[in-house]
């Protein structure tokens, strides 16, 4: 099996995407072949819906791409799956989205989950964005974070650790969640520590997409053209530049 992820950032290195690869790895069966690639055409890093929707035309070349490759199924590596829509349209394989995925599971192993973002400005798009995945709003019961602008949250994981660890207390105090979700995929494999410190479930949003996605090329299931039709057949053109 085949599991392509599209990194929606420009300028992630090779070293750097096969690392993360590396450590997906761990949570798929030994028969799942990993591979990532990032946007290389926009110098596009996603932290706003313009971001997404810049990065989109690019992301849905790569899904196709992908599928005429002989992959099974692509990840949107990003928690505000750019362009899924789109490219369910497009393939016939399964597209996941990191955001989807996670909101998904969280309600398997708790009534109410917390969610913590990466960027405290956008928590009221992401209140709405829960609804569009799929799950009642009242099962994301609660939404904090960090401010994590200007820190790297690779370099610096031990603070971006003791960070979400506050947050995360924060959240749980208030007594509405009993679950938490991470919500930026650079927090890949901070789940399980946050989780030793704090005593609840925390879902990784980076594992969660790749699970789902080989759980879904397992059984055999596929995007419902009932749902997502083909786009009609005719010309499309547009033009990229600079804003």
């Amino acid at each position: 099996m085949k599991i392509f992820i599209i990194n929606p950032d420009f300028g992630v290195t090779p070293e750097q995407m096969a690392a993360r690869c590396h450590l997906l790895s761990v949570h798929v069966g030994p028969d799942v072949e990993l591979h990532m690639e990032c946007l290389v055409e926009n110098h596009i890093e996603i932290d706003s819906a313009l971001d997404a929707a810049l990065a989109a035309p690019e992301i849905i070349k790569m899904a196709v791409r992908a599928e005429s490759e002989g992959y099974d199924a692509v990840v949107l590596y990003c928690f505000s799956d750019p362009a899924v829509d789109a490219c369910r349209e497009v393939v016939s394989i399964p597209v996941v989205g990191g955001g989807q995925a996670s909101c998904l599971l969280a309600p398997l192993v708790g009534r109410q989950a917390g969610l913590l973002l990466a960027d405290t400005a956008r928590y009221a798009e992401k209140q709405l964005f829960v609804a569009q995945c799929g799950v009642d709003p009242a099962r994301i019961a609660a939404i904090g974070g960090i401010e994590a602008r200007g820190v790297d949250l690779w370099a610096e994981r031990e603070r971006v650790l003791d960070l979400l660890t506050e947050a995360g207390k924060n959240l749980l105090a208030a007594g509405r969640v009993q679950v938490l979700l991470l919500g930026c995929l650079s927090f890949l494999g901070l789940a399980h520590p946050l989780s030793e410190r704090l005593g609840v479930p925390v879902v990784d949003p980076a594992v969660a997409p790749v699970a789902l996605a080989e759980c879904l090329v397992r059984q055999g299931l596929k995007t419902s053209r009932k749902a997502y039709p083909a786009p009609p057949l005719r010309k499309r053109t547009w033009q990229s530049g600079q804003l």
